[in-house]
């Protein structure tokens, strides 16, 4: 699927070491340094080469070179003491310049407010000493090639819960973490049996107490609004747990697959079932084989992995845990003829991943054998049944290393088969996954086009698909066809959760999955998802709801680069057009618009303003307050009134030249606001929209255009959101916000 163009990217930006010229040079490196004898060294080397398997981006960066740190996965305790607190930042630093990710459980810390005896002072709070972390992130680059990556867990019952929910409410802050609420299944039994009224803790400084609904709508709204915090299941987690004498497992990776004990690292590698497929068929042998090869790869990597910390040495080094995962799931699907939403689908997935890990067991069974159990094999789950370790099994996020097996990542479906890639000279293509244009061509003929107008018809199609993202729509197309071809944004959320299920049932540690959802869906759907879950089994979930995020404008086509593919996405909020009986010309409004977002400081608040258009003229506005000051509700009714007067004929500029007569006390008040009243900003944003008005203008009022994709920090392209991340991927150089 990927160019030469894309992977050479990728390559020069992340994993080519000095003298190395291409992906064969990376492959031998790797194979070499971790391979025990020549007939390891050729079968690790042929695995790789061939994109069946790959290892975690650490060991394909590290093998082999003076730095030597081959995992992904870390967790760090963090007490409750100020030594603690930044002895835990600073081996985070060491653990991210190696290019390894951290994750984090701040509930040792004492709330805000507690009294500090020995300054007779009062603590900050966990969410001050997170601000504090993640501003080193900010400055440590991982082996000079990419930034870290952190997770910040808070454990549902600790009094600063409520601040730690809102704590990225404001886009921007917290940028290096993902966050994650960890819940009990007593607080998820008193959601399901609705007793939000119920006291769920007591803050013993302010006396204020906390409710079951306080928290549970907070979680909600945050997810609703820009899809943190995501959730993890404590018990669920610990039901699991493969050495329980060692400890309960409160902590897990930037992406949440990963649960693990304190200061315990885990190296990652996934299998390219895609490349399992033989002359149509899915060969079972070959995948039986590559997961043993797999095991044995990811059990030397502990083996000759350079740890950062003493500490982290003997805790990996004690349970010898490994995370061996799948992706290419969804293409080796569509090469089957599987349908992702089906229940035959989820079946041959379950069944896949129940082989890989009876595969992974047997294999670390035959090692242990050799070389002996993990260290803590007594008193674990294995007591029975000697094997080499502790966990085997996981479903990572794998975002550069499926780019560079030019394969569907994860477990994740396919976001577009069409979408825009630009290359190193800037030249803009169109990208077609190639199994969709092959069962498109094939689907073609049998309905009687030939030659240019097969041509002509598939083009047409493949032009669909590249600007609205799907072919549910395309209604001359064959059902079958298009039961088969759903992108992610097809496959309605509940199917998403299943699958993730379908895999949990096999998987020893967890699952990184995005559950997509439409920008329609409501607070209620994520509620219902979340409790789906946690009845299903899962450890964790995060969920994302297109267009939910403001500075991220999801889309398939632009005139100049796109490199994600990513979806169309429309408003959030669609109201219905309203006629009123003295304006004619009503407009129907289509299902899906284009527009611009901008963020706006007028005299009482900030205002982020929306503006879509049709055939380049306005057609609704939406307006919502952001932090203090302004009500929500007044500008919520201003937007529908001015989206009314649009779609049933009133001229934009009517709008904008009565609202610039408009005047506040507050905006006089306010320098910041240079006098303009909400109304007049509003104004101004519908003009400027209308006018395809830059940046650059809208500087001259303290407006900032958020309507933009955000961007790669490294090549400067748009990201990609997904894969349980909820930091972004660059699919033009393989920049990864979370791992």
């Amino acid at each position: 699927m990927n160019t030469p163009s894309v992977v050479d990217s990728i390559l020069s930006a992340r994993y080519l070491r000095k003298g190395e010229k291409n992906y064969e040079d990376i492959c031998r490196r790797v194979a070499s340094a971790l391979a025990e004898d020549e007939s390891d060294k050729a079968r690790f080397f042929e695995a790789m080469l061939s994109l069946r398997f790959l290892p975690n981006s650490p060991t394909l960066m590290n093998a082999g070179t003076d730095i030597g740190q081959l995992s992904a996965c870390f967790t760090l305790p963090v007490p409750d003491s100020i030594d603690g607190i930044f002895d835990a930042m600073k081996e985070g630093a060491i653990i991210h310049k190696t290019g390894g990710g951290t994750g984090y459980n701040f509930s040792h810390i004492r709330p805000e407010g507690s009294p500090v005896q020995s300054t007779d002072g009062v603590a900050s709070g966990p969410i001050s000493f997170m601000r504090v972390f993640n501003a080193a992130t900010d400055v440590i680059k991982q082996g000079g090639r990419r930034r870290g990556a952190n997770m910040g867990i808070l454990n549902v019952w600790h009094p600063d819960i409520l601040a730690f929910i809102a704590a990225k409410k404001k886009e921007g802050d917290f940028s290096n973490f993902n966050i994650s609420v960890m819940v009990n299944d007593r607080f998820m039994d008193l959601v399901e049996k609705q007793k939000f009224s119920d006291v769920w803790l007591t803050n013993p400084h302010s006396g204020r107490k906390v409710s079951v609904g306080e928290i549970w709508n907070g979680i909600v709204e945050g997810i609703w609004k820009n899809g943190e915090p995501g959730i993890l299941f404590y018990d669920e987690i610990n039901r699991h747990n493969p050495t329980p004498q060692l400890g309960e497992i409160d902590t897990t990776n930037p992406c949440g697959e990963q649960p693990l004990l304190p200061y315990e690292s885990c190296v990652l590698g996934s299998i390219n079932l895609a490349a399992c497929i033989r002359d149509g068929a899915f060969d079972e042998n070959l995948l039986c084989e590559t997961a043993r090869m797999a095991t044995r790869f990811l059990d030397l990597v502990i083996e000759k992995n350079v740890f950062p910390i003493p500490q982290i040495a003997d805790a990996t080094r004690r349970t010898r845990k490994i995370g061996l995962g799948v992706m290419g799931v969804h293409d080796a699907m569509l090469l089957l003829g599987r349908t992702y939403d089906s229940e035959e689908g989820r079946a041959w997935c379950e069944h896949v991943m129940k082989t890989i890990t009876d595969t992974a067991i047997d294999e670390s069974h035959r090692l242990a054998e050799q070389k002996g159990t993990f260290p803590a094999w007594q008193g674990s789950i294995w007591k029975d049944y000697p094997v080499r370790n502790a966990a085997m099994t996981t479903v990572a996020p794998t975002g550069t290393i499926s780019l560079l097996a030019g394969c569907s990542s994860g477990i994740e479906p396919v976001f577009s088969f069409a979408y825009t890639r630009r290359n190193t000279v800037g030249k803009v293509f169109v990208i077609v996954n190639p199994v969709f244009k092959g069962a498109l061509l094939a689907t073609l003929t049998t309905m009687g086009y030939a030659g240019d107008e097969r041509e002509k018809k598939a083009g047409e199609v493949i032009s669909h698909v590249h600007e609205k993202g799907s072919v549910q729509d395309v209604a001359w197309l064959p059902a079958e066809f298009r039961a088969l071809f759903k992108t992610a944004l097809d496959i309605p959320w509940r199917d998403h959760i299943r699958m993730q299920a379908s895999f949990q049932k096999y998987v020893h540690a967890s699952i990184s999955k995005t559950i997509n959802m439409p920008g329609s869906a409501t607070r209620e759907d994520c509620a219902e998802a979340l409790l789906m879950a946690w009845k299903l089994g899962l450890k964790g979930i995060t969920i994302y709801r297109t267009g939910s995020r403001e500075d991220v404008v999801l889309a398939l086509k632009e005139e100049a680069k796109t490199p994600a593919p990513v979806p169309a996405a429309a408003p959030v909020v669609r109201p219905m057009p309203v006629t009123h009986p003295m304006i004619s010309n009503s407009i129907d409004r289509p299902k899906e618009l284009a527009g611009r977002t901008y963020l706006c400081q007028s005299g009482c608040c900030r205002l982020y303003v929306t503006v879509n258009l049709l055939d380049g003229k306005p057609m609704e506005v939406f307006i919502r307050t952001v932090g203090n000051g302004g009500c929500d509700a007044n500008s919520s009714a201003l937007g529908r009134a001015i989206s009314t007067g649009l779609q049933n004929g009133v001229p934009y500029g009517k709008f904008v030249k009565q609202f610039a007569k408009v005047n506040c006390i507050s905006a006089i008040k306010n320098p910041s606001s240079e006098g303009h009243s909400c109304a007049d900003v509003v104004g101004r944003c519908i003009e400027l929209s209308a006018k395809n008005e830059s940046i650059a203008t809208l500087n001259d009022w303290n407006i900032s255009k958020t309507g933009e994709k955000r961007l790669c920090p490294e090549c400067h392209e748009p990201l990609d959101f997904g894969e349980g991340c909820n930091q972004g991927i660059c699919k033009h150089c393989g920049w990864s916000g979370c791992s």
